[in-house]
This record gives C-alpha cells, structure tokens and sequence, in this order.
C-alpha cells in the first residue's frame, strides 16, 4: 500500500463517517412542536385501539 493509498482510504473514511453522524443528527432532530401539541387526544386513542382490535388481520400464513 502506497502513501497515497493510505492517505485515501483515511480521506474516505473520515468522509464516510461524518456522513453517517449527519444522518444520525437529521434522524434524532428534534420537532419543532411540543410534545404536548404532537399527542393524540385520549379520545382519538380510544377510536385507534377499538378500530385496531376490531380489524380483521391478515398475515401470509393464513
């Protein structure tokens, strides 16, 4: 392996890497809304559960 070789791979490497700490960042932003502005009301919730209890499910085996 010549310097050059080497001097690349590092390049690259690093490149590669600060790449892949922007995308974890960009993943683990933050909203810019609340929590609180972002939850369901308790009411919605309870229409969520019963539609999903009551959906007939469907899998490959079946």
């Amino acid at each position: 392996m010549t310097g050059w070789t080497f001097f690349f791979l590092i390049l690259g490497t690093a490149v590669l890497t600060a790449q892949l700490f922007r995308l974890i960042d960009l993943i683990e932003r933050p909203s810019r809304r609340s929590r609180r502005e972002m939850a369901l009301p308790a009411t919605w919730n309870i229409r969520l559960w019963d539609s999903l209890l009551n959906t007939r499910w469907t899998f490959w085996k079946s």
